[in-house]
């Protein structure tokens, strides 16, 4: 640790004058600083010394030593963006890996899950064999030991209480083929207690969306962002729960312009790179879209021509949001009338947008009307089906 001199010669050596005051009973806060640097470097030319401590690179379990290595191209398994992953792969041991700078989905970076995928095949932590919970200890068992007791005691709640008295849940890690024997699994059991994540937390999605334009899913791919003149962004905090799709949004404000609007009622590390940041009250997703669709068609703002062309039922919403005055949307959502009206001016004049929407706006008991509102601004400024509008989900 450097210490400041009082001349051009110290005045004594520094690990003696660092323990002269060792004996004193009071240590001020430089005196604990200074002794913790001595002690950490001591510990460091100690091991040095005896050769402890020094930095080694570690062969992977299996792998041999001086094998060549192979690079092969592959995708992350967790979710459905696709992300390329460069596996390196020795003696047939993948022993390292990194993102695909050259994949138009990831550029070269990775999230937290997708930096960790190889893991679940070969990390020391992972769980390669059935465990037991006996006295409070786990024990190592069979598989055949793990099947048979599993499976017995199926058969007894079965026989006991009726196919219908489990309920079988899969993931949305299962592929086509695994979702499909999962589903003919339960069946062969004799009933139609069987469900998926993604339908539980998809499901206002899907319904919301096909009750508008008849199909249940995003009409964009993250790609497409990149061509978006104004992101609309609502119940989704992408700088940390998916950062790979937050590359497209930030890329598209840069090089395009394109103002950012993050509504969240929390301030979140997306809404700090928002161009409009609007906090609004947990559950009022409808009075805020109504509430920017008044100032819309109060100043004439929406697209006629294409609501007139592809837009059936537009004159009900008209007459609904008729209501939802600033001073009633600002009672209701918390958020000022000038605000939404600053808002509503710029997805009009920063065309085609692009909304997107996640668990913060489906995960309520009005997910499905959130959706539904959410599509129909998009459908007011005409902003479904051109490059770079439409919804991302």
């Amino acid at each position: 640790m450097l210490r400041k001199k009082s001349g051009g010669q110290a005045r004594s050596v520094r690990l003696q004058a660092a323990l002269s005051d060792v004996g004193s009973g009071v240590v001020d806060r430089r005196t604990f600083l200074r002794r913790s640097g001595l002690t950490a470097g001591g510990i460091a030319v100690a091991a040095s010394a005896v050769g402890v401590g020094r930095v080694q690179k570690a062969a992977a379990a299996g792998a041999a030593t001086g094998a060549k290595v192979e690079i092969k191209k592959s995708i992350c398994t967790h979710c459905s963006v696709g992300c390329t992953v460069i596996a390196e792969v020795q003696s047939g041991v993948w022993i390292g890996q990194e993102p695909g700078f050259d994949s138009p989905f990831n550029l070269g970076a990775h999230c937290a899950k997708g930096a960790a995928v190889r893991e679940h095949a070969h990390g020391e932590r992972r769980l390669k064999y059935p465990m037991k919970l006996s006295g409070g200890k786990w024990v190592k068992m069979s598989w055949d030991e793990a099947i048979n007791e599993v499976g017995d005691k199926l058969k007894a709640i079965r026989e006991k209480s009726g196919p219908d008295s489990v309920y079988w849940l899969g993931s949305a890690k299962h592929s086509n083929e695994q979702a499909y024997l999962f589903r003919k699994f339960a069946a062969f059991w004799g009933t139609n207690n069987v469900d998926h994540q993604a339908r539980i937390c998809h499901s206002t999605t899907v319904a919301g969306v096909a009750n508008t334009w008849g199909y249940g899913a995003m009409t964009n791919s993250y790609n497409d962002i990149q061509k978006s003149k104004s992101i609309f962004l609502i119940g989704g905090n992408p700088a940390e729960a998916h950062p790979v799709s937050l590359q497209f949004l930030l890329k598209a404000k840069e090089q395009n312009n394109a103002p950012l609007i993050v509504c969240d009622p929390r301030f979140t590390r997306t809404a700090a790179h928002a161009s409009e940041y609007v906090r609004f009250r947990p559950g009022t997703d409808v009075a805020l879209i109504w509430g920017i669709l008044w100032h819309i068609f109060e100043n004439g703002w929406e697209d006629k021509e294409y609501i007139r062309k592809r837009v059936w039922g537009m004159d009900n919403v008209r007459e609904e949001v008729k209501k939802w005055t600033p001073e009633e949307t600002e009672r209701v959502t918390g958020v000022p009338g000038t605000q939404l009206r600053r808002v509503a001016q710029t997805l009009a004049t920063h065309k085609p947008g692009t909304l997107i929407w996640c668990m913060g706006g489906t995960q309520h008991t009005t997910g499905n009307a959130n959706v539904r509102a959410y599509s129909i601004l998009q459908l007011a400024l005409g902003n479904v089906g051109v490059a770079g509008g439409g919804t991302n989900i």
